[in-house]
């Protein structure tokens, strides 16, 4: 009797085995599985649609002086930019090594400490660092006003370093005479930086907001035992706006650019940094009635050879979260979040299908009516303003292959219980 009941036992333990194995094998075709393996999602639908109906290429608006590095180039007649460092607030008076304050009446071994990004320089050098006298009463974000005053009769001095000179800290010598005339007649001390070289040139200086500022130290006596003393970038102006001012400690001037792509282009990156901004219509019923298992933007990227077309670049889609109330699309752009997912990896260079992931930007989607939040992202670089490259696309009025889509594989949403 009980060898039967092992027998039984047996039997039943290997048919369901075999019904569990065939379930495996193909989910489809077996009438057991629609019993022992009920579906827990429906078969997967596939559809790409034609679902851009707005793109366009937005500025930044990130403004001088927010991004985490200084760029110092000159790329012939592709790009031309320098430096800004403001030293507003200069110590007049120091204490002597078992002494009592007095004022400053001399300065020596002066210095700039800059932070050089050591892989990103491009040149082989050797590479003319020159320092200029750009304080000015003009307007605090006028570019124009801060290049024009890259002329002889404000020259500071000049340094000139090998490419084996750029180390991650490199000091940067400057005029004694200078720094000693401002600090006793009460200036500021602003320095424009410009490099040159026999070949083209490119140096990335670490800013004020990456957090490993630009410095100035100087003795004030010539005595070397004596500590130097160390001046951080701090601007006063405009004083009615502390944050601008406080962007405007170091900053980029762009004098020359890459020409700009056409308004037909989508365009992601560049200097001044742009971003793009793409608006959807998805059916209703693919964002709140099913699950959405990928969505893929398919782009097609255009060549852009103008500034190192095999560099990279590091773009991220962002989900914009500005309502309806938020009509200018360059505004909407700067309200946004991060959608989580991988970074894309791009060369200026490249052309042909590109694709950017989306699935998880359907979770805020189907939270949110589209009356209150518009279905949009942005792109944009990581690192924006750091670079002059830029990403292109392109746009709705480009041919129809061509077009911005979306591709969308979904099953039928199903509550998470126990049959």
């Amino acid at each position: 009797m009980r060898l039967s009941s092992l027998l039984l036992r047996s039997f039943a333990t290997a048919a369901l085995f075999i019904a569990v194995s065939s379930c495996s094998e193909n989910l489809d075709s077996s009438g057991v599985c629609a019993v022992l393996c009920p579906e827990v999602g429906g078969e997967v639908q596939n559809i790409t649609l034609d679902a851009v109906v707005f793109d366009t290429t937005v500025q930044a608006l990130s403004g001088l002086g927010t991004e985490p590095s200084l760029l110092l180039a000159s790329r012939g007649d592709t790009l031309d930019t320098r430096v800004i460092i403001r030293f507003d607030s200069l110590p007049t008076r120091f204490t002597p090594t078992g002494d009592s304050a007095q004022a400053i009446k001399s300065v020596d071994s002066a210095y700039i400490r800059l932070r050089v990004d050591t892989l990103s320089i491009k040149g082989d050098g050797p590479f003319t660092i020159e320092a200029y006298d750009v304080d000015t009463t003009a307007n605090d974000t006028s570019s124009a006003a801060v290049i024009a005053l890259f002329r002889p009769d404000r020259f500071i001095s000049s340094q000139v370093l090998a490419r084996t000179d750029l180390k991650d800290t490199t000091n940067y010598y400057i005029s004694n005479a200078t720094v000693l005339a401002k600090l006793q007649s009460g200036a500021q001390l602003r320095v424009g930086l410009r490099v040159t070289g026999a070949t083209s040139s490119q140096i990335r200086i670490n800013s004020v907001q990456s957090g490993l500022s630009p410095l100035l130290f100087f003795r004030a006596t010539p005595d070397t035992t004596t500590k130097p003393l160390s001046v951080a970038p701090f601007s006063r102006t405009p004083a009615s706006d502390p944050i601008v001012a406080g962007y405007l400690n170091d900053y980029t001037v762009v004098v020359k650019g890459p020409p700009p792509p056409p308004p037909s282009v989508l365009a992601v990156g560049g200097l001044p940094p742009r971003r793009t901004y793409l608006r959807f219509d998805i059916p209703s019923n693919i964002v709140d009635s099913t699950t959405v298992v990928r969505a893929t933007l398919l782009l097609n990227q255009i060549s852009n050879s103008a500034l190192d077309p095999t560099d990279s670049l590091l773009i991220v889609p962002q989900l914009v979260l500005a309502g309806t109330a938020v009509t200018d699309p360059t505004k909407a752009s700067q309200i946004v979040s991060d959608i989580p997912g991988d970074t894309l990896k791009v060369r200026p260079g490249n052309s042909g299908p590109t694709n950017v992931e989306l699935a998880r930007a359907f979770a805020s989607w189907r939270a949110v009516s589209p009356d209150s939040l518009p279905r949009a992202i942005v792109l944009k670089v990581v690192g924006e303003g750091n670079s002059p490259l830029d990403i292109r696309f392109s746009s709705m009025e480009d041919v129809s292959a061509l077009r911005p889509r979306l591709r969308i594989s979904y099953t039928s949403r199903v509550p998470l219980r126990i049959p």
